[in-house]
């Protein structure tokens, strides 16, 4: 497990036993920080060639919506070029935020993104975001789990 530079709002780890990397959100970030870790994220994926993403938004709240439209039409369309294939994005929420996500008419069901080079599953516990992300995205040839 490697431990990558982050601001203190976010801890991200690359784990190349699980060819994972997982940013975990440690507070509600305003939106210049969210972006900055969206990028931090990025940049360390684009140097790990690594495809599989978990993002821990737990401790985040919903009131980071505004943020939905930059994640849209700037983040997610550079994920495909800068990591040259489909990635695979697992989100953890809590519970009411997942429920409000679910409830929030005004955004693109997750089969909208069945045909683009990214992909969004949305989850409560990790034990389903990793097996999601194994049966939708395995690890590359030669990788192993260590335990």
């Amino acid at each position: 497990m490697d431990k990558l530079l982050s601001p203190d709002y976010l801890d991200l780890t690359y784990r190349a036993d699980l060819d994972l990397l997982v940013g975990r959100w440690m507070r509600n970030p305003a939106l210049a920080e969210m972006q900055q870790g969206y990028n931090l994220m990025l940049n360390a994926a684009t140097t790990c060639g690594c495809m599989r993403w978990l993002i821990d938004a737990r401790r985040r709240d919903h009131t980071n919506q505004n943020g939905i439209p930059w994640m849209m039409e700037v983040f997610y369309p550079q994920l495909a070029s800068r990591l040259q294939g489909r990635v695979h994005l697992a989100f953890l929420l809590a519970p009411v935020h997942l429920q409000a996500l679910e409830a929030d008419t005004s955004l693109l069901p997750l089969s909208y993104f069945d045909t683009l080079p990214y992909q969004i599953g949305r989850f409560l516990e990790e034990q389903a975001a990793i097996a999601w992300l194994d049966s939708h995205c395995p690890m590359r040839k030669g990788e192993m789990v260590r335990l």
